[in-house]
Parts: C-alpha cells; sequence; structure tokens
C-alpha cells in the first residue's frame, strides 16, 4: 500500500478517533499536527493531554541574549492564555506548566493551575525549576515562588502529581493521597513535613530529597526509577523501606535513629539461588547498611530486618564488604521463616551488633517450597547445636521475644541455643502465639513452652496469646 493510500486511510477516520491518536502523541508533537490539512488545523485543540513546556517552545540560545528571551517567553505565555481561551466542555486528563523563572508570570500560572483543577485532571505537573540547576545546592530559595493552592491538595481526581520548584509544598495536605499512583518532588525543601509515607508508586526524586523537619519517612514497595537516590534527614527518627535495592545514600542524619526497618522480601526468590545474584545483592545490602549506619558512626536503637537479608548479608564478607559493627543497637527484630538460608545470617548480624539488650525474632509463614530440609550441608536439627556464642549473648542480651510462636522443632532449637549459649544476663523469655491459634495447637505451644522452663533454671518463660488487631 502506497503512502498516499495510506494518508487517504486515516484522513477517512472520524474525528473521536483522530483525537484519540493524537492525545497519545507528545504534546509538541501533536501540536505539529495542525500543519498538516485545513481539517487538522484546530483538531490538536482537541487532545485530552496537554503539556506547556518552555523548552518545547524555545530555542537554547535564546537564553543568552536577555532582549530575545524575554521576546521568546513573552510569546510562549501568550501562546499559552490563548490556548486555554479556547478550551471549553472537552476533558482534560493530563495538564502540564514548566516554566523557569515564574516570577513575571505569577497571576498567568494561578489561572492555568485553576484552569487545571476545573477540569478535574488526573495527571498535574507544575515544573518552575531552571534547567541551569545541577543539584539542590544551586537553587536559590528566594527563586521559588510559585505557591501551591490549597484546590490542587483538594483534587480527588489526582492519579499523578509532579511538583518542583514550588514554595512552602507540603504534601501531607494532599486530600485523596492512597489514590496517587506516581508522585515526583523535586528541586525544593520540605520542611514544614514531619511524617512522609509513601506506600505502592512510582517515584523520581530529583537529584536529592531534602527534609529537614521530616521525624519519620516510610517508603513502602514502590518504583524508584533513578538508581541513586540521596537522603538528607538530619532530624529523622524512624525511618522504613520496602522494595527493592536501590544505591542510596544517607546525609547529614541523626546519629542516633529510633527505628529503623529495611524489606526486601519483593526480591525473595525460593527458586533463584545462583551464587552470583545473592552475591551482588549481599554486597549491596551490606554497603546500604554501612552507608546508612555511617560505617559505625550512626546507629538505630532499633533496626528490624527482612528473610532476604538474613539470605544474602552473609554474601557481602564473603566478597571482602565487612560490615561494620553497630555498637549502639539494642534491639535486633528479624523477621524469619527459620529456614537454614537464613540461619549463618542470623550469626552473622548476632557477630555485628555486641551490646544487643533485647532480640525479637519475628516469624513468617514459610512458603509452600520453603521446608525445614537441609539446604548447604546446614542440617536444622544440629546447627544450633554447636558450642559458638558472641559477645551480645555473653554480656548483654537480656530479653529474648518470639511472635507467632507454635511450639515448632526449628523454634525450639533457636530457643535452645540462646538458653545455653551462655547468656548470663538473659532475663526473660517471651512466647506469642498468633492469635487465631486453635485450641489444641494453643496446647501443644504450652506444653513446649512448659518444656523451656524446666531447663532454664535462672530465665523466665511466659507464653501468651497475642491479641487480635
Amino acid at each position: 500500500m502506497d503512502s498516499s493510500a495510506q494518508q487517504d486511510r486515516i484522513s477517512n477516520l472520524p474525528d473521536v478517533l483522530l483525537v484519540l491518536i493524537i492525545s497519545c502523541l507528545p504534546f509538541k508533537e501533536c501540536v505539529q499536527t495542525s500543519v498538516l490539512s485545513k481539517r487538522w488545523r484546530s483538531l490538536y485543540l482537541e487532545t485530552w493531554n496537554v503539556s506547556f513546556k518552555e523548552s518545547d517552545f524555545l530555542s537554547p540560545s535564546v537564553y543568552a541574549d536577555p532582549l530575545r528571551c524575554y521576546m521568546a517567553r513573552s510569546g510562549f505565555v501568550d501562546y499559552v492564555r490563548s490556548w486555554v481561551a479556547r478550551i471549553h466542555d472537552q476533558p482534560i486528563h493530563t495538564f502540564g506548566i514548566s516554566i523557569s523563572d515564574p516570577t513575571t508570570y505569577l497571576d498567568v500560572i494561578e489561572d492555568l493551575i485553576a484552569f487545571a483543577v476545573q477540569k478535574g485532571v488526573k495527571n498535574l505537573v507544575l515544573d518552575f525549576s531552571n534547567p541551569a540547576w545541577r543539584t539542590i545546592n544551586n537553587v536559590n530559595h528566594d527563586e521559588l515562588v510559585v505557591e501551591i493552592p490549597q484546590s490542587v491538595y483538594d483534587l480527588t481526581t489526582l492519579e499523578s502529581l509532579k511538583v518542583c520548584a514550588c514554595k512552602n509544598f507540603d504534601p501531607s495536605r494532599l486530600s485523596n493521597p492512597g489514590k496517587l499512583k506516581s508522585v515526583y518532588f523535586g528541586w525544593m525543601e520540605l520542611r514544614r513535613l514531619e511524617s512522609l509515607t509513601i506506600k505502592e508508586c512510582d517515584i523520581d526524586f530529583e537529584m536529592i530529597l531534602v527534609a529537614g523537619d521530616m521525624r519519620e519517612v516510610a517508603i513502602k514497595n514502590c518504583d524508584i526509577y533513578r538508581m541513586a537516590c540521596t537522603f538528607d534527614l538530619p532530624r529523622v527518627d524512624i525511618f522504613k523501606y520496602s522494595g527493592d535495592i536501590f544505591c542510596f545514600h544517607f546525609d547529614n542524619m541523626n546519629t542516633i535513629i529510633s527505628e529503623v526497618e529495611l524489606d526486601f522480601g519483593v526480591l525473595d526468590n525460593e527458586n533463584d539461588e545462583s551464587n552470583d545474584s545473592y552475591n551482588a545483592e549481599g554486597v549491596m545490602l551490606g554497603e546500604l547498611l554501612n552507608n546508612l549506619f555511617d560505617y559505625g558512626g550512626r546507629s538505630a536503637t532499633t533496626l528490624t530486618v527482612c528473610p532476604f537479608l538474613l539470605k544474602v548479608i552473609t554474601r557481602s564478607a564473603q566478597c571482602q564488604h565487612h560490615l561494620r559493627p553497630m555498637e549502639k543497637t539494642k534491639h535486633l527484630v528479624l523477621k524469619t521463616k527459620l529456614h537454614p538460608k537464613e540461619f549463618d545470617g542470623i550469626r552473622y548480624l548476632l557477630d555485628n551488633f555486641p551490646n544487643l539488650e533485647k532480640l525479637t525474632i519475628d516469624l513468617l509463614p514459610p512458603s509452600p517450597i520453603a521446608t525445614a530440609s537441609s539446604y548447604a550441608r546446614i542440617d536444622p536439627k544440629t546447627y544450633w547445636m554447636q558450642n559458638i556464642s558472641y559477645k551480645c549473648l555473653r554480656e548483654t542480651l537480656k530479653t529474648l521475644v518470639v511472635k507467632n510462636f507454635g511450639g515448632g522443632a526449628n523454634e525450639l532449637n533457636i530457643m535452645k541455643y540462646f538458653i545455653r549459649s551462655g547468656c548470663e544476663c538473659l532475663e526473660r523469655v517471651e512466647l506469642y502465639m498468633p492469635f487465631d491459634l486453635d485450641t489444641n495447637r494453643k496446647m501443644f505451644a504450652n506444653a513446649r513452652s512448659e518444656m523451656l522452663q524446666r531447663s532454664s533454671k535462672d530465665v523466665h518463660v511466659s507464653c501468651e496469646q497475642f491479641l487480635k488487631r
């Protein structure tokens, strides 16, 4: 089929389909369709996705001449005004305005934001950053002059939000953050925000996340586009992360953080036992922990880790990337399936937390293919019989807590290890059964706890049932 026949076929499509097609194009290319023919001259105005980027309309060379720059920017703003003035009843799904040095055009920006809110857009981009900026240190905060109106925070139709270089932006004021699928904050300080939780989102932080007043940060199962992210959290007290492993840098943080929780369960593939994969991930996790805790200069009072970390963390030492001792951590929480793959990791952490006072073993259900069978010559029946002790067990550990206790053999083996391995300071073993444990299993678990008590002369063993939350 020749090109003219193809052109005729496209021309024969009804306007509603053509609008659907051009709405899938980048806005710059959508505008360019207006030169195709008389029919297309105004068709692009019906696109559902609108993005006014200064960089798409101005040549980089105009910025070198102040007069040319002023004229070009004025022409761009006039075009935007005229475009919006011609839009009436048609829906707009995506609306974006990107303009640097916005001080001169604050009234226009206010009108454009009001237009987007009135249209109930799903995707909103408000970007007032300067292309010349390379790091957050290039930002002159006096240049951050655009304040996001309350109408944007109240916009319940939003599914995607990008905000860059705005003044006093406060994500906590968003009325429906749970509906957001994608968020992007950049080139500004989130100083008023004390707690930030981002869950199941696509995230793209521009260069650095600065959060001077944040006390709690939680990022849960998000896709982070940048392979390296730097967090500047000088007052953070709680940091929780779950998701994939990235190159995280932690600058200017508290010397002592109350609580850190790390969960890399999304990477836990029982079928993948590749040494190369585990080595690489182990090294990355070792580096992440060393960076987070500033190679021993920073600590978490309570650290919670996941089964995947227990599986691979020893690989960092095997590759000569040793974990630095964390002498100020008092409480270690091990989320574990008690699979033999995790045993060496448990011991490795005990060795690197020499001053633990409390150890919590949070038992998770095993996966369908993860059994108590031996793995790589590790036999769960005999592994914890080895006479190996650590400084925290001999000198500081006072309380052992086991959650979701059911009295299984693997559970008893590891608890007997702690009781007999020179834990001279150990005072209490607290066992908590699941709230939904049936009567027979509850009796079995209680019998096992009594057996532990009989074998522990100087340690008080208690067994209780979790209350349903």
